[in-house]
C-alpha cells in the first residue's frame, strides 16, 4: 500500500462515445489514453466511473416484491430486496479494460463495450486508471475527470402500418402549425386590424396606401393530428409492464410520424404533459429523448390523463392508448372517444398469465411476447 503512493501517474483520457443508445444494445466505443510520465507502465488497466445505483433508505423500506420466493436468510437480512432494487435502478455497466505496455509519453487506443440494461441518463463521471505494485497486490488509482452523458432510449419494436381510418380535423390557433403541416394557407381577403392580430398577418402596401392597419385574412386550416397516450399509473402493477409500455409506445412514436401529420404524446407525470412531433416541430429524436426519462405517476389519479386527452378530443383525427390495466376507468376513457367518433386503439400491456375482461375493444400485449402482439395488428 505504501509503495502505490509513488506509483500513481499522470494520464490524459480522451473517449468517443455516442451521445445515445439503445436498451438491451451493447454500445461500443473507445477510449484514447495518453501517458504524461517518463517510464514504461505495464500492466494497467481502465475502469469507468458509473453513478452509484445503490438505493434510498425510503425506498427500500417501500419495496417488498423481490423478497417473495427469497430465502428466509435474504428475507431477514434484505439482501434480495437490495440486489432488485439496485438491478432496477442500474442503467449500464461498462467492464473494466487492460490497457497495453505504454512508453513514456506514448498512446494507446482502448475498446470498450456499454451494455445499457434500461432506459434513461446515464452519467460517465470520469475515468479511472490502475497500475498494480510490484507483488501484484494493490492497485495506484489515477482519475480523470472525463465526464459524459449518455441518453439510453427506449427499445423498440417493429410495428405494422396502422391507418386510422381519422380525417383531417380544423386546428384552431394553430395557423403555426400549419404553416409545416397540412394545407397551406390560403389568402381569402383584407380587413381592418383588430387588437391581437399578428404583426407577420399586416397587408403593408394597403397599410401604407389606407393609412390605416390592414391585415391579410387566410382560410381555416385543417391536417391530420394523432395522439399517443401513455397510461404512467402502475396501480401495483410490476415495472416491467410499465418498461414494456414505454417501449411500446416509443415503437408507435417511430412508425407514425410522418411528413403530413402532427403526433401528440400525452402522458401524467409530476403534471399532465403534452408534446408535439412532426414536421417542422420536433422529431422522432425529441420523442424518444423523452420517452427515455418518464417514470410513473403515484401521485395523481388516472382521471388527470383522461381529462388531458378528452380536453383535445375535437383536434384529434385519432388516438393510440398503450395502458396498463382494462378497468372502468380505462374503459370509459376508450368509450368517450369512440361515443365521439374518434378512432382508438386500445393497446393493454399484461404479464404472462393476467386474465383480462372477456369483452373485446382492445389488443393484448403480453410482457415477453410484445412484438408478437404487435404483428397480430
Amino acid at each position: 500500500w505504501l509503495s502505490t503512493l509513488l506509483l500513481a501517474e499522470r494520464f490524459s483520457v480522451r473517449r468517443t462515445l455516442p451521445s445515445f443508445g439503445t436498451a438491451g444494445e451493447p454500445l461500443p466505443y473507445s477510449v484514447v489514453v495518453t501517458s504524461r510520465s517518463r517510464r514504461v507502465l505495464r500492466g494497467l488497466s481502465l475502469a469507468e466511473e458509473t453513478p452509484d445505483p445503490s438505493p434510498s433508505l425510503e425506498a427500500f423500506a417501500a419495496a417488498g416484491a423481490f423478497d417473495a420466493g427469497s430465502s428466509l436468510i435474504d428475507r431477514i437480512s434484505g439482501s434480495a430486496r437490495w440486489r432488485g432494487l439496485e438491478a432496477e435502478r442500474s442503467i449500464a455497466s461498462v467492464s473494466d479494460v487492460s490497457l497495453p505496455d505504454l512508453p513514456p509519453g506514448g498512446t494507446c487506443e482502448a475498446r470498450a463495450v456499454l451494455v445499457p440494461s434500461r432506459r434513461g441518463r446515464f452519467t460517465l463521471s470520469g475515468v479511472s486508471i490502475a497500475r498494480p505494485d510490484p507483488v501484484g497486490l494493490v492497485n495506484a488509482v489515477s482519475f480523470d475527470p472525463v465526464e459524459q452523458l449518455v441518453m439510453i432510449l427506449p427499445r423498440r419494436y417493429p410495428v405494422p402500418r396502422l391507418e386510422l381510418p381519422g380525417t383531417r380535423r380544423y386546428q384552431q390557433g394553430g395557423v403555426s402549425l400549419s404553416s409545416s403541416v397540412g394545407e397551406s394557407q390560403e389568402f381569402m381577403s383584407l380587413r381592418d386590424y383588430r387588437p391581437g392580430d399578428p404583426l407577420r398577418r399586416i397587408h403593408w402596401r394597403s397599410w401604407a396606401k389606407t393609412g390605416r392597419p390592414i391585415v391579410r385574412e387566410c382560410q381555416d386550416e385543417f391536417f391530420v393530428r394523432h395522439a399517443l397516450v401513455l397510461d404512467t399509473f402502475l396501480d401495483g402493477r410490476p415495472p416491467s409492464a410499465f418498461e414494456e409500455a414505454v417501449s411500446v409506445a416509443a415503437s408507435f412514436a417511430c412508425a407514425i410520424l410522418t411528413q403530413e401529420s402532427l403526433l401528440d404524446l400525452l402522458f401524467v407525470g409530476a403534471e399532465s404533459y403534452c408534446f408535439t412531433a412532426g414536421r417542422g416541430l420536433a422529431a422522432s429524436q425529441q420523442m424518444l429523448e423523452i420517452l427515455a426519462s418518464v417514470e410513473p405517476c403515484r401521485s395523481r389519479p388516472f382521471s388527470t390523463l383522461r381529462s388531458s386527452v378528452l380536453l383535445r378530443r375535437h383536434a384529434l383525427s385519432g388516438v393510440i392508448c398503450v395502458l396498463l390495466a382494462w378497468d372502468d376507468e380505462r374503459r370509459e376513457l376508450v368509450s368517450r372517444l369512440r361515443g365521439l367518433k374518434v378512432p382508438v386503439v386500445p393497446l393493454v400491456v399484461s404479464m404472462p398469465g393476467e386474465t383480462l375482461p372477456d369483452e373485446g375493444g382492445f389488443h393484448r400485449l403480453e410482457v415477453g411476447r410484445i412484438p408478437e402482439g404487435l404483428a397480430k395488428l
